[in-house]
């Protein structure tokens, strides 16, 4: 017995010596690898780096609990409020400040104001007084162009005697052009006190006074200017007048009227009318006109025709 346990120890030991030198015989056949420091510096960073990463993903996994700070929040939706106003504020500031400013150039500066000889005047001087335009036109020296008014400054114009009308224009930048239309008296009055002319419009209104009589226009005598033109035969004779066609009244060499309704004319033609007041002239002008024709194709070149009650005119 003892015999066979010895013999199995020895077979184990057999085997046991030929595996160890078979795996001696492996190891030598395989070839030896040499291994850098380098290449084990590198491995150890990219552990590291790999360990921070797998850091920061923890980190960044991790929930955390959001606190509001409702105090900061309103401060910082006022501070925006108040930058949203103060930007609305800012432009609208600019904006008035050029609308101010092109107001203040356009109405008050020197860029557009009118110079008193940039106004030009034309028409007016043989019965408009240019003195009493040029009254009105210099009124308007200094003010904007564009505020000077051509219906207003034309309206005025045509309320002084002896203008018919005006046109003005505006000459920019500083300029107006004035345009007058002369109005021809209705009548002279030959004032006996001055032996001087004054010539008056249909609205019984003095034009200007001269020395010499002007043709083609009505004479009626009074003791002076200023009592003539207060007396109702007077006034109602320059009515009569300025109720003539121009070409009627051309021809008149002569007025007179002892009463407001005894007006009469003498006729540069020989004839003369007797008008009786300022009534129903239209028809008072036509039965005159074909009386006229009448008595010129008779060969009639003077004569009185009495007109005072149209529906009965007189022939003497």
């Amino acid at each position: 017995m003892s015999q066979t346990q010895g013999d199995n120890a020895r077979d184990k030991d057999r085997r046991a010596s030929r595996t160890a030198r078979s795996a001696r015989s492996v190891q030598s056949s395989q070839p030896s690898r040499v291994v850098r420091a380098s290449t084990l510096v590198k491995q150890n960073e990219q552990d590291a780096s790999s360990q921070d990463i797998a850091a920061q993903l923890r980190e960044k996994v991790t929930v955390r609990p959001k606190t509001i700070d409702f105090d900061k929040r309103r401060k910082e939706q006022k501070s925006a409020r108040r930058l949203y106003w103060a930007k609305r504020v800012s432009i609208l500031v600019g904006v008035l400040g050029v609308l101010a400013f092109g107001v203040w150039a356009l109405l008050f500066s020197s860029w557009l104001k009118v110079e008193s000889d940039q106004i030009r005047i034309s028409g007016a001087g043989t019965w408009a007084r240019i003195e009493k335009i040029q009254a009105l036109t210099n009124g308007q020296v200094g003010r904007s162009l564009l505020l000077v008014s051509d219906a207003q400054l034309a309206t005025q114009l045509d309320a002084i005697p002896g203008v018919a009308s005006a046109d003005i224009t505006k000459d920019y930048p500083h300029g107006l052009i004035v345009r007058i239309t002369e109005e021809t008296p209705t009548a002279q009055l030959l004032a006996q006190d001055t032996k001087q002319y004054t010539a008056v419009d249909a609205q019984a209104q003095q034009i200007t006074t001269y020395k010499d009589a002007a043709a083609g226009i009505p004479v009626i005598t009074v003791p002076t200017t200023r009592s003539g033109l207060k007396n109702q035969a007077v006034l109602e004779s320059i009515a009569v007048l300025s109720d003539m066609d121009a070409g009627m009244r051309g021809q008149v060499t002569q007025t007179s009227a002892r009463t407001q309704d005894s007006i009469t004319t003498a006729l540069n033609s020989g004839y003369t009318v007797v008008w009786g007041n300022s009534s129903s002239m239209s028809t008072k002008r036509a039965i005159v006109a074909k009386v006229i024709q009448q008595l010129q194709a008779e060969g009639t070149n003077s004569g009185t025709i009495d007109v005072s009650a149209p529906s009965r005119p007189i022939i003497k």
